[in-house]
C-alpha cells in the first residue's frame, strides 16, 4: 500500500535498465508532484531516441524515427508494477506474498516482496521496495521455475524537494512531425456493436477495458478486450482480414510478453499477455463470435 502511494505522491529522477528477451533498455524518468497533480517525462538513454510525457490525464508519445506523436488519455502503468487493480485479499486467491528479506539497490537499502503464482497459469513476480522513500527500486516477472524473464532495475535514484518544469519539458520540439489522437480514434462498444466472447480465462481474470478501434497498418476495425486479475493483464485483439492479408498463426514471445494468433470465423484473434505460453494459447482458441439472440 505504501509503494502504491508513494509512486504518485513522490518526486523522484533516476535512471533504470530494463532488460526483456535478450534485449536491454535504458531509460531516465522523472515525476513530480504538486498541487496541480502528477506530472511525468520518460526519457530513452539507449537505442532509436524516444520520449514520453504524463500529465495528468494525458500522455504524449514522441518518435523521432517515424516522425510521429501519439497523444492519448493516461492508463494505468504498464512498465512499473506500482500499483493493484484489485485488493489484495481478493489477489491473495491466485497469488501468495510474503517478505522474502533485505537487498539493497542503487545505494539505497530495500525490502524484497515475492508473489508467487499459486497456478501454473500465471508468471511470479518480486519487487524491491525502497526502506526510507516506498519506491519500487527494482522489479522480476519469473517463470513457474524460478527463470527471470523480465527486470527492471534502478542504477540511480534521487528524491529532490522540488522540479524545475524544464526537466518535464521534451528535448523533441515534434515540429513537422504527424500529430495522431489515439483515444479519438477509439470508441467504444454498445451491445449491439460487440461480437465477440472469451470462452475460457484464468480464474479471477476480469474484464477491464473493451474499445472497437482502427490499427495503423489495417483498414479494417479491431475490437480490443483488455482483462486483469489485479496484477497481469492480457490484451485480446480481434480483426477481420482482407483476403490478400497474411494470416498469423502460432507463437511469438519478447521477455515475459507472451502472444498466440489463429484464425476463428475468417477473424484473426491475437491474444498478447505475461502468461504462459499455454495460457494464451488456451485463450485465443476460446474466442468466438457472439451469439446475439
Amino acid at each position: 500500500m505504501r509503494m502504491s502511494q508513494a509512486v504518485e505522491a513522490r518526486n523522484f529522477d533516476g535512471v533504470f535498465v530494463y532488460q526483456r528477451g535478450g534485449l536491454t533498455d535504458s531509460m531516465r524518468i522523472i515525476h513530480r508532484r504538486d498541487a496541480t497533480g502528477s506530472q511525468e517525462r520518460l526519457v530513452a538513454l539507449s537505442g532509436s531516441p524516444r520520449e514520453i510525457i504524463r500529465n495528468g490525464e494525458k500522455v504524449v508519445c514522441i518518435f523521432p524515427d517515424d516522425k510521429s506523436v501519439m497523444v492519448e488519455k493516461s492508463r494505468p502503468r504498464e512498465l512499473f508494477r506500482t500499483t493493484f487493480t484489485e485488493p489484495l485479499d481478493r489477489m491473495a486467491a491466485y497469488y501468495r506474498f510474503s517478505v522474502a528479506g533485505p537487498d539493497r539497490v542503487a545505494g539505497r537499502t530495500a525490502q524484497i516482496v515475492a508473489i508467487e503464482p499459486l497456478r501454473k497459469d500465471r508468471y511470479g513476480y518480486r519487487l524491491w521496495i525502497d526502506d526510507d522513500s516506498s519506491l519500487l527500486l527494482k522489479s522480476e516477472i519469473v517463470d513457474t521455475n524460478g527463470a527471470v524473464l523480465e527486470q527492471i532495475t534502478f542504477t540511480q535514484i534521487s528524491l529532490p524537494e522540488t522540479i524545475p518544469d524544464d526537466l518535464l519539458e521534451p528535448d523533441i520540439s515534434g515540429e513537422g512531425y504527424t500529430w495522431i489522437a489515439g483515444d479519438e480514434q477509439a470508441a467504444h462498444p454498445t451491445a449491439s456493436t460487440v461480437q465477440w466472447d472469451v470462452g475460457w480465462l484464468p480464474t479471477g481474470f476480469a474484464l477491464s477495458d473493451r474499445a472497437v478501434q482502427p490499427l495503423a497498418a489495417s483498414p479494417m476495425p479491431v475490437e480490443h478486450l483488455v482483462f486483469s486479475d489485479g496484477l497481469a493483464m492480457v490484451s485480446i485483439f480481434v480483426e477481420q482480414l482482407e483476403q490478400d492479408k497474411t494470416r498469423l498463426e502460432g507463437f511469438s514471445s519478447m521477455g515475459a510478453v507472451n502472444a498466440f494468433s489463429t484464425m476463428t470465423s475468417d477473424h484473426q484473434v491475437t491474444v498478447v499477455g505475461e502468461l504462459p505460453r499455454g495460457a494464451v494459447r488456451q485463450i485465443a482458441q476460446s474466442v468466438a463470435r457472439r451469439d446475439n439472440n
